[in-house]
């Protein structure tokens, strides 16, 4: 695999994560009435920032783990 393929990947994997949480945002929305301040709406709105969170955090990782993993089979690695 190149490179490039690697960065589509993260890329695609970012356009599914996005568009699950564009769908399933609704969610959020259908808490507002019961309890707009309450701790089931900020708990629902901390749980969807941490997931964004936490993907493009260990994505990141993940993505610079795979390119030195290429570059070190490109070099005559393993």
């Amino acid at each position: 695999m190149s490179a490039v393929r690697h960065a589509f990947d993260y890329l695609f994997g970012l356009g599914v994560f996005g568009f699950f949480y564009w769908i399933l945002n609704g969610i959020l929305v259908e808490f507002r009435p019961v309890s707009e301040t309450g701790s089931i709406y900020d708990w629902a709105n901390y749980m969807w920032s941490a997931s964004v969170i936490i993907y493009l955090v260990f994505g990141a990782f993940w993505f610079f783990r795979v390119l030195k993993e290429w570059q070190f089979e490109q070099q005559g690695g393993m």
